[in-house]
């Protein structure tokens, strides 16, 4: 006899199976409320002392420093596995194409992210004459450019852990006469605190460049030490996220408490509608585009066939965790050869994050408009190659993106206080950010897969023909005739 289960006992059941996978999703919405309600519950009937709401910001100040505290082996270890997992038996114009399509995409998310916040200005406060510059410094824009390439090289990678360089110009005197006295600007460069990010992810570049020079590669120890630590890191962030609802609830608390005219709320919902707006424009506008252009097909089929990874990436906000049911929907739904699919998805799931590139260069924007900062030119494009430098390392797992942005924000020099905002709206933007991500990396290997064809067919030919030979018995040598 064959029990049926009834209809709303099974739904009941799927929705507590759903409630458990996503516990922390509600926990850090039920933060939210509870921290706002506390936070004016606050306000109207208690007076506190600054050093109560010093006590208040503590668990959100922890929050913050455990997310900077995992940063950096997260992201020098993912760049690092993700370069020297380049295959080598892989044609160089399939390998050149899917590096041009990589970088085409994460510039143009970039240069959307920075564009919406310019003109929309999230963090903008309507007050006047309170805008500053973009450091303490006044630094001309060679002297940036350059800074940035010492950066990018450092003479020490414990220091580049905590410590970057900066050149200052300071007004130093320089002589004076009976009726006037004069100083000059002097370019003097020292080492300032903050995590040097672009020579950490440049290190690892190299380092992931000659792990894969070497012919075991995948014996070498260094890839396995990279892969211990990325793994270890990864729980380590897990264990962390742990304690996200309880940071959340006191840090919304403690900017509630910090509030005067609400204009914070505000701003982050313009955040939030920003960040929304570009990731449509890139998703639905910008990547079909790109594959209309190159491939003269409808980009509609291919996304129908990764449709389940882009659900799963949705509620999981983990694009490596994606990674699996990413590479089925390709093979599987979109019939992708095999070759370019395993190429590709590995390192486009480390490289390849045109949402969280986005994220970062908007959320980045917005933090310099709520410390009044104005950011010129070199400042912009400076966060602009960070935010795509730092997109690499995300690592493809869940609330990454408020970690880089960290990296971001101190290699242009701007403050890091207000970054941690940033934390409250992780757990919506992540999301979509991630399927972004995935659908960046599904579009790039339709791509490559219809630009490769011939590549593809004359390595199958080239493939039977060497199986053919290796197969072939040897001719017996003929007898001389006497």
């Amino acid at each position: 006899m064959i029990i049926v289960e009834p209809a709303a006992e099974r739904k009941w059941r799927a929705f507590k199976s759903y409630a458990k996978e996503n516990i922390l999703i509600f926990a850090s919405l039920a933060a939210v409320v509870l921290g706002i309600v506390l936070g004016v519950v606050l306000r109207t009937y208690v007076i506190l002392t600054d050093e109560q709401q010093e006590y208040i910001k503590f668990p959100g100040e922890i929050l913050k420093r455990m997310l900077q505290f995992v940063s950096v082996p997260l992201i020098t270890t993912s760049v690092t596995l993700g370069v020297a997992g380049l295959s080598i038996n892989t044609s160089r114009h399939i390998a050149l194409r899917a590096t041009f399509y990589f970088t085409i995409s994460t510039v143009v998310a970039v240069t959307i992210g920075l564009t919406l916040a310019i003109i929309i200005k999230p963090g903008a406060v309507n007050h006047l004459g309170q805008d500053v510059t973009g450091s303490n410094t006044d630094s001309s824009t060679i002297d940036a450019l350059l800074d940035l390439g010492r950066n990018m090289v450092p003479p020490d990678f414990l220091q580049a852990c905590f410590q970057q360089y900066q050149t200052d110009k300071p007004q130093v005197f320089e002589g004076s006469n009976s009726s006037q006295n004069y100083t000059a600007d002097v370019p003097r460069g020292h080492y300032v605190d903050g995590a040097n990010t672009l020579g950490l992810i440049a290190f690892a570049f190299v380092l992931g460049l000659a792990i894969n020079s070497l012919k075991k590669k995948k014996e070498n120890v260094l890839v396995l030490v990279a892969k211990a630590i990325n793994d270890i890191t990864k729980a380590a962030v897990n264990l962390i996220l742990r304690f996200l609802p309880v940071g959340v609830f006191f840090m919304i608390t403690t900017r509630v408490l910090e509030v005067r005219d609400w204009q914070t709320t505000v701003n982050l919902g313009k955040l939030i509608a920003v960040i929304l707006t570009g990731l449509i424009i890139h998703g639905v506008i910008v990547l079909p585009m790109i594959y209309i252009l190159v491939t003269r097909q409808n980009p509609l089929k291919v996304i129908r066939g990764v449709s389940p990874a882009l659900l799963t990436a949705l509620l999981i906000a983990s694009s490596s965790a994606t990674q699996p049911h990413t590479l089925s929907c390709c093979l599987e739904n979109n019939k992708i050869d095999g070759r370019i699919v395993r190429f590709m998805l590995p390192i486009g799931t480390n490289v390849n994050m045109d949402g969280s590139a986005l994220y970062e260069a908007a959320a980045t924007v917005f933090i310099a408009q709520l410390s009044h900062i104005y950011l010129d030119v070199t400042q912009l494009f400076t966060i602009g190659l960070a935010a795509a430098i730092a997109s690499v390392g995300a690592a493809g797992i869940p609330a990454t993106g408020a970690v880089t942005t960290l990296f971001v924000l101190t290699a242009v020099g701007l403050p890091v206080r207000d970054a941690a905002l940033l934390v409250v709206t992780e757990w919506l933007l992540d999301r979509f950010n991630t399927v972004i991500n995935v659908l960046g990396d599904c579009i790039g290997v339709s791509l490559v897969h219809e630009m490769s064809r011939q590549e593809l067919e004359k390595m199958d030919k080239e493939d039977m023909e060497t199986g053919r030979t290796l197969n072939k018995p040897p001719e017996e040598p003929q007898e001389e005739k006497s």
